[in-house]
């Protein structure tokens, strides 16, 4: 959304000396034409510029490993956390006034937990388990989407008869994006277009949430715990990732480890929006967007049947949780200011009493 600026002309006042006072009014006559003639082009070129400005700014988030929010003060960036202990995360997410379910819009405060506490396996209670994964991983989903949707928002202006010049910083971002999502092709071409936007996109959060759960065990596996790793997915990189205990002698993959939860999150949805394996996906989306219609977590769920060897079984466990009651309320939710305790502090450790 671009906001609309409203600019006031003021009176100008023009101060001569005694030697020109016999042509102050015929000066004062020529600027005030000039200013009525002139002004509303003036201003036109003022927004524009400042729409560029904007624009830039955006460009500068992707594909960078470091997220930056366009638009906001320093103060409303998503704040870093840690927390040595569950307890302690517990603590921190009340201090926050973090509830949950989280009621409403803006309900979400923005921490982004840099991994889970070592002793988060040991938590007796699963529904406190459960509880506790859902609301340390939502925040996170909810800023990797926003960050996608304000590079959608961009990248759809600038192909919608605002490509920019070749040798632009703009045009080099809006190809080096379309490298990140793996396509291929001119983008002045309406398939080329076509084809980033539909890979360019949100995946819904109740959705992200549900894989993540079944994927670590609602945070308690090893590749969780040791390798920020919460959606399964594979390398064959030795020193990206950690060997599956049941691994088959012939298998070479590991579980691939990420340097935060953010970072595993990120990788999980460019997955979804580039893998050979979820074109049913994406075009299920796309087909929802172009009807003007909200995307359905438990409606995309049913095409990524391919995403485990379980298959159909597999979708109908995301499909359950998707409807569970800790994440049926959770379609209007979303990011909100971070707590004024924490928003001083960039990547706060909460150790807990």
């Amino acid at each position: 959304m671009i906001a609309r600026g409203r600019s006031n002309l003021q009176q100008v006042t023009i101060v001569t000396t005694d030697a020109t006072s016999h042509r102050t009014d015929h000066t004062i006559g020529r600027y005030r034409r000039l200013l009525y003639t002139h002004s509303f082009p003036l201003l036109g070129l003022g927004l524009l510029c400042l729409v560029m400005i904007t624009a830039t700014v955006v460009a500068t988030q992707s594909p960078s490993p470091a997220p930056r929010t366009a638009g906001l003060t320093p103060e409303h960036h998503p704040q870093k956390v840690r927390a040595e202990s569950a307890a302690s995360l517990q603590e921190l997410f009340e201090a926050s006034r973090y509830e949950w379910p989280p009621r409403g819009q803006h309900s979400v405060p923005p921490l982004l937990l840099t991994r889970l506490p070592e002793d988060f396996d040991q938590l007796e209670s699963p529904n406190q388990r459960r509880e506790l994964f859902l609301r340390a991983l939502l925040p996170i989903v909810l800023i990797e989407n926003r960050r996608l949707r304000e590079q959608r928002a961009l990248a759809a202006w600038l192909l919608n008869g605002n490509l920019p010049a070749a040798d632009s910083p703009l045009y080099a971002w809006l190809t080096g994006l379309a490298q990140h999502f793996r396509v291929r092709g001119d983008i002045s071409q309406p398939a080329v277009r076509e084809r980033l936007l539909g890979r360019l996109d949100v995946i819904p959060p109740a959705l992200a949430l549900a894989q993540a759960a079944i994927e670590s065990g609602w945070g308690s596996s090893r590749f969780a715990l040791q390798g920020n790793s919460l959606f399964g997915q594979w390398t064959f990189d030795d020193d990206k990732g950690l060997e599956p205990e049941q691994r088959a002698d012939e298998a070479t993959h590991l579980v691939a480890s990420f340097p935060d939860l953010q970072a595993s999150v990120r990788a999980y949805m460019r997955n979804l929006n580039t893998g050979n394996a979820y074109h049913e996906f994406r075009t299920a989306r796309a087909a929802s967007r172009a009807a003007g219609q909200a995307l359905q977590a438990g409606t995309l769920a049913t095409h990524l049947h391919r995403y485990s060897q379980r298959g159909d079984d597999y979708v109908e466990e995301i499909r359950r949780i998707i409807h569970s009651p800790s994440l049926a309320l959770l379609a209007d939710a979303s990011l909100g200011q971070p707590p004024q305790t924490l928003a001083a502090n960039s990547d706060r450790s909460h150790a807990g009493g």
